[in-house]
């Protein structure tokens, strides 16, 4: 759990607030009364849990963020100033802790809803399936759609790492090179990234592992039955070339490139260098 973002001075027990109600038991705890301590975290659980509800959303995440919360306030209970009542200083640890906790959770459930759609789509196709039209472009779109939709299921500082060593193939050594942290931390980094998104590659998707279920063209057949529009990366402009798309087995979860590269290309937009230079004179000088 991170530590509130309190300045770094802490105040006496004379400094808190006297017209706070909750002030007396405050005064207590920090003296060391642990029945003091426990009677203001029974004053602050109900109004905390209500605002975990409300940023939540889900009654069980609220609660196990509760208890979250209510340990952060009385590890850190020495830093209250009387700048504010001790509850509104203990809904700004709240809220902090919640809108992290929030952005955690919206990733846990983007992936078990990618999963959930892609088990839905093989439930209403058969192995055989191929979608109408243009096969190998919808089945393109699909892979662009699907890898993308897998990346936002992580993190920023995951995805960065993600695509360093799986997609650029850097070392180790290089990839905390260049996301300046040392090499445990981004072997660390790498082994969770992986491990999110494992339930999907390794147990469904035919791109990582040759005989598992999923394929691209069995997807963009259950698109076109469940009436899905297409994903909104396919409608960006690619360069037109034939790329050959490298499948291999990647059970162990080793080089995701051939998975999360895109093909065909992205095209740059048309007017992107023009911006370029018209907000880089100095920079660029006369190279034309």
């Amino acid at each position: 759990m991170t530590a509130p973002d309190d300045p770094s001075k802490s105040p006496t027990t004379e400094s808190l607030s006297k017209d706070d109600p909750l002030a007396p038991l405050a005064e207590r705890a920090l003296e060391g009364d642990s029945d003091a301590l426990e009677a203001l975290c029974r004053a602050l659980s109900g109004p905390l849990f209500r605002l975990a509800v409300r940023l939540l959303d889900h009654p069980e995440d609220a609660r196990d963020a509760t208890q979250e919360v209510l340990v952060l306030v009385a590890t850190h209970l020495s830093q209250f100033r009387s700048e504010s009542r001790l509850l509104t200083w203990a809904y700004a640890i709240a809220t902090r802790h919640l809108l992290r906790t929030r952005k955690k959770l919206v990733r846990v459930r983007s992936m078990e809803r990618l999963e959930g759609t892609i088990r839905m789509g093989l439930e209403v196709t058969a192995p055989t399936s191929v979608p109408e039209g243009d096969a190998r472009l919808l089945a393109r779109e699909t892979q662009i759609g699907c890898t993308q939709a897998m990346l936002a299921c992580l993190s920023l500082e995951e995805r960065v790492v993600i695509v360093l060593s799986e997609v650029l193939a850097a070392d180790d050594a290089l990839g905390a090179r260049l996301t300046r942290i040392s090499t445990v931390t981004y072997r660390k980094r790498l082994s969770r990234a992986r491990n999110k998104l494992r339930p999907v590659l390794e147990e469904l998707c035919g791109l990582a592992r040759p005989d598992a279920p999923c394929s691209c063209t069995r997807q963009s057949r259950a698109k076109e039955i469940g009436n899905l529009p297409p994903p909104k990366i396919a409608r960006l402009p690619v360069i037109a070339n034939d790329v050959s798309v490298a499948m291999e087995s990647l059970g162990a979860l080793r080089r995701l490139g051939p998975l999360f590269a895109i093909d065909p290309p992205l095209a740059p937009p048309e007017d992107l260098w023009e911006h370029v230079r018209a907000n880089l004179p100095a920079l660029l000088g006369g190279v034309g």
